[in-house]
């Protein structure tokens, strides 16, 4: 049967703000360079793109996303292996997963072709540019909040990030969000008693200064350190039959409206006084129907992003559960 590259109506033009962003890739060998990214679209296609094309057999039933951008070497060096810049690219979903980046061969069914291509060359050179195009999966039902660009090259650490936001996704967002003070069960892995369901509360989100951490023993890199800290508190309650060891704020992370999830900071000397931040939880063991308020750091290095839910990484589940994070 003839190909054509005739769009199919399920195709769907998301509303991201396009344009351009200079940002650092940095490769696997750690090697910096200064580029360019202008994003021009993100289409969604739909199920029946999987089904057709030649994919993981874990992916049938996602839903692709389609991302097309162009690089520019704006540096002085010739940029080998520049058909990795891409992989400091993320596609956050409004269930604060992030999407995975697909390889997608063959065409949907009735022969019409996908439209996503990875056009990029082996290396760049310097004031060189190419479009290309990434293909994300969601699963069903879930939309788009955002893309980012990590210069680092881990999505996880602090760094510069570039962002382009999608329209509608934080109002997406915010209407699955558990209010302030509302008690929330999460999944609590108790390693030899199991999996427990802990009742939290989110108790408040403090911003801080980065004044407070100059004297703490924490591992931070130079980003973080010019980043401004945020202070999680958050109360759990121990329903188990057992003493409970305090250590759940290592699964809290601190949601942005860009789309980030970071994660918390814990001094190494564990009767640090922080303002803001007490630490007296630390290495406790909590009773059986008491609780405890702990206490996280993270650090915002991104000027222009902005804290907006706190989350907790359940045992055994995708995602995360979420609250609205008012600041104070």
């Amino acid at each position: 049967m003839e190909r054509t590259a005739e769009r199919p109506a399920s195709w769907t033009d998301l509303p991201v703000r396009t344009g351009a962003r200079s940002v650092v890739y940095t490769d696997t060998d750690h090697r910096s360079y200064e580029i360019r990214i202008t994003v021009k679209s993100l289409v969604r296609g739909s199920d029946e793109d999987m089904r057709g094309a030649r994919v993981d057999e874990e992916l049938k039933g996602t839903v692709p996303h389609y991302l097309t951008f162009e690089v520019t070497n704006t540096g002085r060096k010739k940029i080998p292996a520049a058909y990795m810049a891409d992989s400091n690219f993320a596609l956050n979903g409004t269930d604060w997963e992030r999407g995975e980046e697909v390889h997608v061969s063959g065409g949907r069914p009735g022969g019409s072709d996908l439209p996503c291509a990875d056009t990029a060359p082996e290396t760049l050179a310097p004031g060189d540019s190419y479009d290309t195009c990434v293909t994300y999966a969601l699963p069903e039902g879930v939309g788009v909040l955002s893309l980012t660009y990590n210069a680092d090259g881990y999505l996880d650490e602090g760094g510069a990030v570039a962002t382009w936001p999608v329209e509608g996704g934080l109002e997406a967002v915010s209407a699955e969000l558990a209010e302030p003070g509302d008690v929330v069960r999460v999944r609590w892995d108790a390693r030899e008693d199991g999996v427990l369901e802990l009742p939290a509360t989110l108790v408040s989100v403090r911003r801080g200064s980065a004044a407070d951490l100059a004297r703490l023993d924490l591992d931070l890199n130079e980003n973080e350190r010019r980043g401004v800290p945020y202070y999680v508190s958050v109360t759990y309650t121990n329903t188990g039959p057992k003493d409970l060891y305090a250590d759940q704020a290592d699964h809290v992370r601190l949601l942005t409206e860009g789309g980030r999830q970071i994660p918390g900071k814990t001094p190494f000397v564990l009767d640090t006084e922080i303002p803001g931040c007490p630490s007296d939880w630390v290495a406790r063991t909590i009773p059986p129907g008491d609780s405890v308020t702990e206490c996280s750091i993270h650090l915002v290095t991104d000027a222009g992003d902005k804290p907006f839910a706190v989350g907790f990484a359940e045992a055994g589940r995708p995602g995360l559960v979420a609250w609205r994070a008012p600041v104070h």
